[in-house]
């Protein structure tokens, strides 16, 4: 067997496939080292966006500068990068709140935090997993997702991530919306009378709170612009940030609560349901922590492919199920603390800190402000790593000549603050709540898939520039460009959960506990089921033209146009 990364780009082009004339990188020529595409009108802008030197891709409307594999001089992301990545991403509102729907439908706190510590760990295993595949071949989650589901069908593959991203989007900028009126109303108290002109029953905002979220929205956008392999900086200050105000929420609630929290329901009542009821319910929420990062599970690729070396992101094994159990146990704390100091539960941390300023006094007020902007800060950087330049990635990838990721960042801000109307998604529509929640069946699969394609089938033996050319190796059909086994085992994999999925959104349509039970156990089920089903297919109904001896990463072209590149800016 050969060696992976010492084989160039020329070495994939002489690859002979029997039986199929137009697969490999002989169908066409890698773009020119040095040579970049663009296309300017008379007042200097260039609706298309640059194509990397390095680029496998043959036309600027296959691959651009964000979409090629990495360069080496952009590979900046270290381990202390993925710690402050997942501090930045833990420590929000939805993680805070997480267990308030176990304790609901009758775990106690403890099993509750059982369903996080085993949800996160499992999780985070997947994650690191697939990021693996990323840090490896430097290449973005669109362009990996060609690997096993062939080019055509890939596009639906990353459609569905780009849609559930761009909603949270717009549902996390509504948040952050939420967050301004906190602090606008703690600047003035007169605020909160500013007359509701839009109808906020009707609506689901009123005319404070579209103030606010406008004012956020336009805030978020000059963090769009930050380069995306130095994002890392800003992850790391919200990582500072984050703990501080979630801890001053707890404390402030605790020490108002007299500093005990024993006497609350939340604390003593212990488990409410019993018997199969009670372990369904523990599995159906271990689903749920599952599902909260089934779409990074998916597309860690993203942010694993700046990775330093392929082994800088093994942390995330270890600091997911830690900073995520952590931010879930302090939540339940402060909600049992809140029962005392406000009279009633309060699990949302922006409402505790609007509290601040009910004494009126400027202390309070001054306190309640800050920790706005603390929140505001939260809910940025949350939008960023897990929503926005997942979403951007994802558009990328369908229009590579005219979008890249800042612009595909701006798109999704538009798109899902606006055209989705996270407010009334908020205020009303729980069916599609639950309809993002239970979507983790078609991610669950989507996600074995890859992992299994990559490790198991081909065992890392894979070439990246066939991933850039849509007739090469990974096209499978000639007519359809899909590979039918990864869609078959996709099937299988969520089909059996599905009427749960439906009646997860629509209670009135009647199904059996049984497909209940199934859907309880949703993720875990499609991601084993595809997985094993996919491995096979392709073991008894093999695809040999894409079956390599040795890897292709075509590292070395990638390394001499970073080289020429980085040359040719000192003399600019």
């Amino acid at each position: 067997m050969a060696s992976s990364s010492s084989h160039n780009y020329q070495t994939s082009s002489s690859i002979e496939k029997p039986g199929f004339t137009e697969v490999t990188a002989t169908s066409r020529e890698p773009s020119e080292i040095g040579h970049i595409y663009k296309a300017k009108n008379r007042f200097g802008f260039s609706w298309a966006v640059d194509q990397e030197p390095s680029s496998f891709a043959a036309t600027p409307n296959a691959s651009n500068a964000d979409f090629d594999p990495v360069p080496p001089s952009k590979r900046t992301w270290t381990w202390m990068a993925f710690v402050a990545y997942w501090m930045a991403d833990a420590w929000a509102v939805s993680n805070w709140e997480v267990a308030s729907s176990m304790i609901a439908v009758g775990l106690s706190w403890k099993m509750a935090i059982g369903a996080c510590v085993m949800g996160n760990t499992l999780m985070g295993l997947v994650i690191t997993i697939n990021g693996k595949i990323g840090a490896t071949l430097h290449t973005p989650f669109p362009v990996l997702a060609r690997l096993p589901f062939g080019y055509y069908f890939s596009y639906f593959v990353v459609l569905s991530r780009c849609v559930l991203a761009t909603v949270w989007l717009g549902v996390q900028t509504t948040t952050g919306g939420q967050c301004m009126v906190v602090l606008f109303t703690a600047i003035s108290p007169k605020y909160k009378t500013i007359p509701d002109r839009i109808g906020e029953i009707s609506q689901g905002i009123s005319t404070g709170g579209m103030i606010g979220f406008v004012v956020y929205f336009l805030l978020q956008l000059p963090f769009l612009m930050i380069p995306y392999h130095k994002i890392q900086y800003f992850f790391g200050f919200k990582a500072i940030i984050a703990p501080v105000i979630f801890l001053a929420v707890f404390g402030s609630t605790l020490h108002k609560a007299g500093g005990s929290i024993g006497n609350s329901d939340i604390i003593s009542q212990g488990t409410t349901a019993h018997g199969s009821v009670l372990a369904w319910a523990f599995f159906g929420n271990l689903n749920g922590v599952l599902g909260n990062y089934a779409t990074l599970g998916l597309n860690i690729a993203d942010f694993a492919r700046y990775s330093k070396t392929p082994n800088s992101q093994l942390i995330q094994a270890f600091i997911i199920p830690v900073v995520f159990t952590v931010v879930g146990l302090l939540g339940i704390f402060t909600a049992a603390a809140s029962q005392n100091a406000y009279g009633h539960t309060i699990w949302n941390p922006i409402e505790i800190v609007g509290h601040w300023a009910d004494s009126g006094s400027s202390a309070g007020r001054a306190a309640s402000a800050f920790g706005a902007i603390g929140l505001i800060i939260v809910t940025l950087g949350i939008n960023i790593s897990a929503n926005s330049i997942s979403a951007a990635n994802d558009l990328v990838s369908f229009c590579p000549k005219y979008i890249n990721i800042r612009r595909g960042q701006i798109l999704a801000a538009v798109i899902g603050s606006w055209a989705f109307v996270p407010w009334k998604i908020l205020a009303s529509a729980s069916g599609f709540l639950s309809f993002l929640g239970g979507y983790t069946i078609f991610l669950g699969p989507m996600t074995s898939i890859l992992i299994t394609d990559y490790y198991i089938v081909r065992r890392g033996k894979v070439s990246v520039p066939d991933l850039y050319n849509f007739h090469g190796i990974y096209r499978y059909s000639p007519k359809f460009a899909t590979n039918w086994r990864a869609v078959v085992a996709l099937i299988i994999g969520f089909a059996p959960p599905l009427a749960g999925f439906i009646n997860n959104i629509n209670a009135d349509i009647q199904i059996t506990q049984g497909a209940k039970n199934i859907f309880a156990i949703g993720y875990i089920y499609s991601f084993f089921a595809a997985g094993v089903f996919y491995y096979g297919f392709m073991r008894f109904f093999p695809h040999q033209e894409s079956m390599l001896d040795y890897a292709v990463t075509g590292e070395d072209i990638i390394v001499e146009a970073d080289q020429k590149r980085r040359l040719a800016k000192a003399y600019e």
